[in-house]
């Protein structure tokens, strides 16, 4: 089997669900003396968050061309591959000649955003999804999304669950927490992780909070634009603490001493926050949506509707000692059916179905 991989995500965002997801599978694939691959990657990528992690893994990372990012995103593959070969990008890109895998991670562009940016990423999709030869989604919603904008499809598509670090997890009593937890400790607080806009739901959060007044929300993502940080005083001005982006051990520490974690992304692909949380042993309110569903499982507090009156009886609940501590064991089984190792291997036995086909 010859395989060849684009890291180009790592070019396109600081951080994000697809950046780990590609990340994980590279960590693995260094590790794995079976597999060999070609792996291609470009100069603006050691800015990414994970760029000490990508430079201490074992692979032979190669520059594809010196074309900008910015428009070699939207080109084919320009390296020449061999033909038949396998050629899998990390973010919808194709090689001319080769098998492409493609993975697909949601229809966010296709349901909730318009103009040029939905036209250039769905052109972009679509083209890759006629020239796949295997395709791979990260759940059972994706696929059946997957399915809706192509019902004739008629390569092979996969459903492979991705992962949780193994950094992720209920730490002991005696754990020294960093001067940030320090510093939040006595708050009472709940935590939103990632994405803020649109379907994101986050200022439906922020005014279901607005009469919490015992709660902080501690926020983690990308840095606050003037009119959220006007809406959070307006709204619950005191009451909230903005951290950026942070990394995995911290991000543990923060699922560790929450209140709960909050989730109220109407659409996800998958939702790797709410898998993170609950193997962390933090409390799960999300939407009773999309992939959440599959992700949390029983083990979440889920809602068709984030309001005030829902919150106040989820608090209830997470306020009874022996609720609270139900929902963290179901949480923490739950969490463990979804695993990078499993995703991995999963990943390698598709290369291979895809590489037999004729």
């Amino acid at each position: 089997m010859k395989l060849t991989l684009d890291n180009i995500i790592f070019s396109l965002q600081p951080m994000g669900g697809i950046s780990v997801y590609w990340y994980e599978l590279l960590k693995r694939l260094a590790r794995d003396s079976h597999i060999e691959a070609a792996v291609f990657q470009f100069s603006n990528s050691y800015t990414h968050l994970l760029a000490k992690e990508l430079n201490n893994l074992e692979l032979a990372i190669q520059v594809e061309s010196n074309i900008p990012v910015r428009l070699l995103r939207y080109l084919p593959f320009q390296t020449p591959v061999a033909r038949q070969s396998l050629f899998h990008s990390s973010y919808y890109r194709i090689a001319e000649g080769a098998k492409n895998i493609v993975t697909i991670y949601d229809f966010t562009y296709e349901y909730y955003r318009q103009g040029v940016a939905k036209l250039l990423h769905s052109t972009q999709k679509f083209y890759a999804i006629n020239k796949a030869a295997g395709i791979i989604c990260i759940s059972e919603n994706t696929r059946s999304d997957l399915y809706q904008f192509f019902p004739d499809l008629d390569v092979p598509v996969e459903v492979i669950y991705i992962g949780k670090p193994d950094i992720f997890k209920s730490l002991p009593e005696t754990y020294h927490f960093s001067k940030t937890i320090q510093s939040l400790i006595s708050l009472k607080y709940v935590l939103f992780v990632g994405a803020r806009g649109g379907y994101k739901n986050f200022s439906t959060l922020v005014e279901a909070l607005t009469d919490c007044s015992d709660i902080t929300l501690v926020i983690v993502g990308p840095q606050l634009s003037q009119e959220e940080s006007a809406f959070l005083q307006r709204k619950i001005a005191g009451r909230y603490r903005f951290l950026g982006f942070v990394d995995d051990v911290l991000l543990n520490e923060l699922y560790n001493q929450a209140y709960c974690f909050i989730y109220p992304s109407e659409y996800e692909g998958f939702g790797i926050p709410v898998s993170e949380a609950m193997a962390a042993g933090c409390p799960v309110i999300a939407m009773a949506k999309s992939s959440i569903l599959e992700v949390a499982g029983d083990a979440g507090l889920l809602c068709e509707h984030l309001n005030a009156e829902t919150l106040r009886q989820f608090f209830a609940l997470l306020d009874d000692p022996v609720q609270r501590q139900q929902l963290i064991s179901h949480g923490i089984v739950q969490a463990e059916k979804f695993s990078w190792d499993k995703c991995y291997s999963q990943t390698i036995e598709f290369y291979n179905k895809i590489d037999k086909l004729a």
